[in-house]
């Protein structure tokens, strides 16, 4: 059906987001809780069908290894290095390494499952992430700006991306969801996450043009450049095309959410302007995502060798 091709086009729900913030805005205090709302149900749903076992980290220690180094890394490297060129503007930097000191989203998950790539070992890897950022984090950003994040607010975070959307799966598989309800619920969270991330800071985005330009190109030379330099670097290497989609994504994909919020709550008061390295970040990357599901076969075209290597079995695309 036309119609349903259409609203399983996470491009669609992307730009319908994008305009829809900047026509309407969305001025509301509950802005950085309905985002969290939103990721926890995209996680959930995106959890759902994937099956573990207690060898599963043994099996793929050298792959939770490489996206750990492609976040904490390449991601928080390249990130720092953007918020370089705004080390003048206190609150800009400041907003920059917040974004660097939080681990990956966890939309990298649904994003495996986009991609064809591994759901399970996005998982893994998050897990892993995620526990390595409760000291990670905090450190990151009291060596840099002086503010330690608090451990406390990081294992938070864990228990609500985490662990409530694994238990949120229990309840889910009883509705026995086809693929295409799946992935319509992934692009209507995405489209919440965009609208109301963008849609917050709209006033600032026509007050102050150039600022937002000047981070929006920063953002794109950090993602689309940056992952795209490892796309080609990890095919001309001969890597794995499943684990490749899997590091790329997690070179990337920043939770700009994660430190949306905690940027509002830690500088809201004395820095309003902080938070916006982290909502542009977060547009910008939900922007590459939906040209990535769009064009990744053609970058890399797959193949069985591809799907089947390493033990891996290939998602089926939602």
């Amino acid at each position: 059906m036309p119609l349903l091709n259409v609203l399983e086009d996470i491009k669609v729900w992307i730009a319908a987001a994008i305009v829809l913030a900047l026509i309407f805005g969305f001025g509301s205090p509950d802005a950085s809780t309905i985002m969290m709302l939103a990721l926890i149900a995209q996680m959930a749903v995106a959890l759902d069908g994937i099956k573990f076992n207690r060898h599963d980290f043994g099996d793929y220690k050298k792959q939770i290894a490489i996206n750990f180094i492609c976040c904490f890394g390449i991601c928080t490297g390249f990130t720092l290095v953007a918020g370089l060129f705004f080390i003048d503007n206190h609150a800009l930097w400041t907003g920059w390494v917040m974004l660097a000191s939080v681990p990956c989203a966890i939309s990298v998950v649904p994003s495996a499952l986009f991609l064809r790539a591994d759901p399970k070992l996005a998982v893994l890897s998050l897990t892993i992430i995620y526990v390595i950022a409760i000291g990670l984090t905090p450190f990151i950003t009291h060596v840099l700006i002086g503010n330690s994040v608090n451990p406390l607010e990081v294992l938070r975070y864990i228990l609500m991306f985490i662990l409530i959307p694994f238990v949120l799966t229990i309840p889910i598989k009883r509705l026995h969801l086809k693929q295409a309800p799946k992935t319509l619920f992934i692009n209507v969270m995405m489209f919440v996450l965009v609208f109301v991330g963008l849609g917050s800071r709209q006033e600032f985005v026509f007050s102050e043009p150039m600022v937002v330009l000047s981070l929006v190109i920063a953002c794109i030379i950090r993602i689309f450049v940056v992952s795209t330099a490892l796309l080609y670097t990890l095919k001309k290497i001969g890597v794995n095309r499943t684990d490749s989609l899997n590091a790329i994504t997690f070179s990337y994909w920043k939770n700009s959410g994660m430190s949306a919020s905690l940027t509002m709550g830690l500088f809201a008061a004395t820095m309003p302007e902080a938070v916006l390295p982290c909502v542009v970040s977060l547009i910008v990357e939900a922007v590459w995502f939906a040209f990535l599901t769009k064009y990744i076969d053609r970058m890399w075209p797959p193949t069985v060798s591809d799907d089947l290597s390493d033990g891996h079995d290939a998602s089926p695309s939602p």
